[in-house]
């Protein structure tokens, strides 16, 4: 069997050229500038996460009524609001 040091890492040298053009003929009409996000992907499945993690932490204390009002964006006045209802 092989090991990590019988193959070649690949190097930036290696990498196919390319190239890059900018597109500004569909401008986005949801801010002032007209831009598009780019990279923001990853960040998509916090906010269900969180309230997700929040409503299991109030079911585990017997509070699943209040679990499913849970709404996002879930702020701490929100659930302390929630918590006194």
């Amino acid at each position: 069997t092989g090991s990590l040091m019988d193959y070649v890492a690949p190097r930036a040298e290696n990498a196919p050229d390319f190239k890059t053009e900018m597109d500004q003929s569909t401008p986005c009409l949801n801010n002032p500038l007209g831009v598009k996000g780019v990279g923001e992907l990853g960040t998509i499945g916090a906010g269900p996460t969180v309230v997700n993690a929040v409503a299991d932490a109030l079911g585990r204390q017997g509070l699943a009524a209040q679990a499913r009002q849970l709404q996002m964006p879930v702020s701490s006045s929100k659930l302390w609001h929630l918590l006194q209802a």
